[in-house]
């Protein structure tokens, strides 16, 4: 880096990119483990709740014709995408001292707070996930209810707009045990929905915090490793039903450290929505008056959860 250095734009900001990008190359992405990620081409993405699909009819019984089923709507779920932007200011002194350390610092420090926020941004929707309004990723309070008005895990989920009365759960309180797991498991492959029809949910992965992964990766096995297929504890060799079959996210980002979510991923990438309209762009300015190069990076996304169907949480008490 040294020998291409001089005060012109055209000749740091190639380099300025690529101290960034290979800031950026090995960081662990949360994004794609919890969301369904897709590209935005609106400011506002709107999503329509939809209820159940209802089962096919017998021809006989549908009058020798196509039964056609009547969808009700849910509740309807609008995202926004915010631009947000962070900066670095290069002083032309730097440059011509060479002062390569701190310049370096510089831009891998730009590197990491993009990083950061969108990690933190992410882990949002489990980390508030037992409330409705609750902290976002710089300390500000937002309504973190979902559609139907109540948090992501709540035990009074109604069945739909037009009952209320009718209500369901996906929270709970157990630490994080196989015994648990299997209570998770089954209780979310009762869910029904709004016309009281199996909604088939089939969970197959374990979020947890840094705190709970040597308990999830006892439950779901070690990928790649042979260990004995026995239930964590078990003193009766009890095969271990569940190993090789769920995933385990280990997600350093989660502020509780007691709290687990188990999840259906074919149904998370359905309900949870992480949205592009513009990934990341870093370019390049110089201040004449300042002798200053500004360094920038600014992006459009948004994110958030239509339907409550894809998680069951625990938020146990330490």
């Amino acid at each position: 880096m040294q020998t291409k250095l001089q005060w012109n734009s055209d000749v740091l900001e190639p380099v300025f990119r690529e101290l960034y990008s290979t800031a950026m190359k090995d960081k662990k992405d949360f994004i794609p483990d919890m969301y369904g990620v897709e590209n935005s081409t609106k400011d506002t993405e709107s999503y329509d709740g939809a209820g159940g699909e209802g089962l096919l009819e017998d021809w006989n019984h549908s009058g020798n014709q196509v039964h056609y089923e009547d969808i009700d709507e849910l509740w309807e779920k609008r995202i926004r995408n915010h631009k947000y932007s962070g900066g670095r200011e290069i002083d032309r002194d730097f440059i011509d001292d060479l002062k390569l350390t701190q310049i370096k610092d510089r831009i891998t420090g730009l590197a990491d707070a993009t990083y950061k926020t969108q990690q933190y941004q992410a882990v949002e929707f489990l980390n508030n996930a037992f409330v409705t309004a609750g902290p976002d990723f710089k300390g500000r309070n937002y309504n973190s209810a979902g559609p139907d008005g109540v948090a992501l895990c709540a035990a009074n989920h109604p069945y739909s707009p037009k009952n209320s009365v009718d209500v369901q759960s996906n929270l709970g309180d157990s630490p994080l045990t196989i015994d648990a797991w299997d209570d998770t498991v089954v209780a979310m492959q009762e869910w029904v929905d709004d016309k009281g029809n199996l909604m088939a949910v089939m969970p197959d992965r374990l979020i947890v915090a840094p705190y709970n992964r040597r308990a999830a990766l006892q439950i779901a096995g070690v990928p790649g490793k042979e260990i004995p297929k026995y239930e964590p504890g078990s003193d009766q060799f009890n095969i271990n039903i569940y190993q090789g079959e769920i995933t385990v996210v280990v997600n350093p980002f989660l502020k509780n450290r007691h709290a687990w979510f188990a999840v259906d991923t074919a149904r998370m990438r359905r309900y949870n929505k992480w949205q592009w309209r513009r990934k990341p762009e870093n370019g390049s300015i110089t201040d004449f008056d300042k002798e200053t190069l500004k360094y920038k990076v600014i992006g459009r996304w948004g994110r958030g959860f239509i339907n409550y169907s894809f998680i069951y949480g625990h938020n146990p008490q330490p």
